[in-house]
C-alpha cells in the first residue's frame, strides 16, 4: 500500500480546489458589498461591474441573477441565489434566497446592522394540523425597506428582500396585514 506524504495530499487538495466550478475568488466574494441595501438606487453599470450577474434586457425593467457557477455569500452567510431588479437602470429591489437553517444567522446580521426590527412573526399552519412559528422581521431605514422571512412560502427557504419603499410596498402590505402571532397558512 502506497503512503501519501502530507505535501502530496496538500498538492492534490489544491488542484481539486482550483479545478472546481467557479474560481476561489468567486466563492470568496461577498455580495453584501456589491448588492447590499446601501446599493439601492445605484446604477446598473456600476453594480454589474462589482457583482457577477446575468441580466435580461426587458426595456425599462431588468431582472438580473447571480451566475450559476458562483456560490454566493451574503454578509458571510451562504445563499442559494440572488435576484436584482433594476428599473430604468437603477437598483430597485433585491431578493436573496437561503436555506431555512440560515435564518438565525441572518436575523443576527441584520439586527447588528439595522437594530431591532419590527417583529411580524406568525404561526404557520402546515398540513396535518401542524403549526410552528415563522419569523418575519421588517426594517425601514433611509428610504430602504428590508424584510426577512423564515419559511418564505416553502418550508426549506428563508428569503431576504430589500429595496425602495415603492418596490417593496406589496411585500410590506402582505407581512403587515396580519397581527403579530396570528395563524395563517404557510
Amino acid at each position: 500500500m502506497r503512503r501519501w506524504s502530507p505535501a502530496s495530499i496538500l498538492c492534490a487538495l489544491l488542484v481539486f480546489t482550483l479545478s472546481a466550478p467557479g474560481t476561489a475568488q468567486d466563492r470568496a466574494a461577498d455580495a453584501w458589498e456589491a448588492l447590499g441595501p446601501a446599493q439601492i438606487g445605484g446604477a446598473l453599470d456600476r453594480i454589474a461591474s462589482n457583482a457577477k450577474l446575468i441580466c435580461n434586457d426587458d426595456g425599462t425593467r431588468q431582472v438580473c441573477a447571480t451566475t450559476p457557477n458562483v456560490a454566493p455569500t451574503f454578509g458571510g452567510v451562504p445563499a442559494r441565489n440572488i435576484e436584482a431588479v433594476f428599473v430604468e437602470t437603477r437598483l430597485a429591489k433585491v431578493t436573496v434566497s437561503f436555506n431555512v437553517a440560515e435564518y438565525e444567522a441572518l436575523l443576527s446580521l441584520l439586527t447588528d446592522r439595522f437594530g431591532i426590527g419590527d417583529d411580524r412573526s406568525y404561526l404557520a399552519r402546515a398540513g396535518m394540523a401542524g403549526e410552528f412559528a415563522a419569523g418575519v422581521y421588517l426594517w425601514r431605514k433611509a428610504g430602504v425597506t428590508v424584510v426577512l422571512e423564515q419559511y418564505a412560502g416553502k418550508i426549506d427557504r428563508t428569503t431576504l428582500s430589500y429595496g425602495s419603499e415603492a418596490a417593496l410596498a406589496g411585500l410590506v402590505r402582505k407581512v403587515t396585514s396580519y397581527p403579530r402571532g396570528a395563524r395563517r397558512d404557510l
